[in-house]
């Protein structure tokens, strides 16, 4: 019989009901108040440095802060030893992401549900958190018939304290179908950013899918940003005039186009009625006929990056220092060659693998949370299935497949040393592809020079010239992948190499300033 786990002296850990990217969720006894609840842990070992563990002690108390109908009720938070722990009401079940996985929901439910959601949305944007993670796995249902916006482990505070944010600048974290397109830049976001999420909610609700969604995570984000914003009524016939209006003024590419906030967008869904029309939403309808392929790019349209005319794209985010900020070339920079738009979407697919590798950890799924209480137990015997783990994609859904751990690139303190290190292991990689015929010949002998190119610019000192190949590079790089010359199998193994040595050269012009 195995040892009892107690934490705080009151509560037994009874089942593991859920396992993600951020810990553990135990279905558990409460032994003072007598009750079930759901206790989720983190091993504070794995986390990657000690601000992990002040981060999460930060973020379960301002969510332990929001009281409010759709907001997961938070009981108790703490630290025991290696342990933090976060004690919630253990909800029944089921998730959005099990419902939809059986098919659309019914309109009239598509519209209370996502009413109930903003509502939580204001809540939280009221105190200065953003969600981040938005999406039918983190809406569940409770006891009391109502839906329950659940797992606050990825959020930031719109306005942090004391200049620190509770996450990095520069890194992507979140799910790729629903990731708005200023957040997979990976710059600092705010609540607009959750609403574009609550848009994609809404028409994976109504749809019985969410409106982008590719092969692989960074093509998803690359949907996101750059291609036009699908009708859903094109899915859905039956879908209101006002619901789709509203949907499409959620999911525009430019956050200023989107409505006020969450409270509008909760009112809208009261009332029945559309917000005012931004310019995105107003060119919408124009939108598909004014895309065009950039050059290089293949015909399949989930693989391919466009340019839409009457979308404009993201403005950057405004420069921040962050104690936690992750090294990024921030547009305007001396040396920057190539346009901002092409940057913009070269970005995406650089920050996305790395942030895709810190959210998720190897091997897990990108429609997968970070692990939160949930599912229906039955009567008797049955224990809660984890709240944030959704279902087997049905054929309605697409997740992209695992990403493979890449192999470690030496790191040295010397900034220098680590754009060598980081090219060589390019190389390297990019060689042994060659030989084993897994990417186009003449794909990598345009990458191979561009290495060459960043090598000889370090020699000579240049970090002007240095951070034009490297923007030459990732767009290039970008270019090839989209277009299909280097596969996706490839990509998975070169794009966390491409990045780091992206991230090392923007180190080392930063070192020169």
């Amino acid at each position: 019989m195995s040892e009892e786990r107690r934490l705080a002296g009151r509560y037994v850990l009874d089942a593991p009901i859920g396992r993600g990217g951020m810990g553990e969720v135990w279905q558990a006894t409460d032994t003072v108040l007598g009750r079930r609840v759901a206790v989720k842990t983190i091993d504070l070992t794995r986390l990657p440095d000690e601000a992990g563990a002040a981060r999460f002690e930060r973020e379960a108390r301002v969510t332990a802060g929001i009281s409010h109908p759709n907001v997961v009720t938070v009981h108790d938070t703490g630290v025991e030893g290696d342990t933090a722990y976060l004690v919630m009401e253990l909800l029944p079940g089921p998730s959005l992401a099990e419902q939809v996985a059986d098919g659309p929901l019914p309109v009239d439910e598509v519209v209370e549900v996502g009413r109930q959601v903003a509502s939580a949305l204001e809540a939280a944007h009221a105190r200065g958190l953003v969600h981040r993670d938005i999406k039918p796995g983190n809406v569940v249902h409770a006891e009391d018939g109502r839906v329950r916006v659940v797992d606050f482990g990825i959020t930031q505070l719109g306005e942090a304290t004391a200049g620190q944010a509770l996450t990095a600048t520069h890194t992507v974290m979140g799910t790729a179908e629903y990731l708005a397109p200023e957040q997979a830049m990976g710059g600092r976001v705010d609540g607009r950013a959750d609403l574009y999420a609550l848009g994609c909610l809404l028409f994976a609700l109504l749809a019985g899918r969410p409106p982008f969604s590719a092969g692989t995570a960074v093509a998803t984000m690359m949907q996101h940003t750059t291609d036009p914003v699908p009708d859903v009524r094109t899915l859905r016939p039956d879908t209101p005039a006002w619901l789709s209006t509203l949907v499409t003024s959620l999911l525009a590419k430019d956050p200023a186009d989107r409505p006020e906030g969450a409270g509008a967008v909760a009112e809208a869904l009261a009332s029945r009625t559309a917000p005012a029309a931004g310019a995105a939403v107003a060119g919408a309808a124009g939108a598909a006929a004014a895309t065009t392929v950039l050059p290089g790019s293949g015909a399949d349209p989930t693989q391919r990056l466009s340019r839409t005319a009457a979308v404009p794209p993201v403005p950057p985010p405004p420069p921040v220092e962050e104690p936690l900020t992750r090294s990024g070339h921030a547009p305007g920079r001396r040396g920057s060659s190539a346009p901002f738009w092409v940057m913009t979407v070269v970005a995406v697919a650089a920050l996305a693998v790395l942030g895709w590798f810190l959210f998720l950890g190897p091997g897990k799924r990108t429609d997968d949370p970070a692990a939160t209480p949930s599912s229906t137990p039955t009567p008797s015997t049955s224990a809660p299935a984890e709240q944030t783990t959704e279902p087997a994609p049905s054929p309605s859904t697409s997740a992209p497949e695992p990403t493979p751990t890449p192999s470690e690139t030496p790191t040295s303190a010397d900034p220098g040393q680590a754009v060598q290190d980081a090219s060589r292991a390019l190389s390297q990689e990019v060689k042994a592809l060659e030989r084993d015929n897994g990417i186009d010949k003449d794909a990598a002998k345009t990458l191979d020079q561009e290495i060459r190119d960043i090598d000889k610019a370090l020699r000579d000192g240049d970090a002007g010239t240095l951070v034009d190949v490297r923007n030459s590079m990732l767009e290039e790089y970008g270019t090839n992948v989209s277009s299909g010359a280097i596969p996706p199998e490839a990509a998975d193994r070169l794009d966390p190499l491409v990045q780091d040595l992206a991230d090392a050269v923007d180190a080392y012009d930063e070192a020169q300033d």
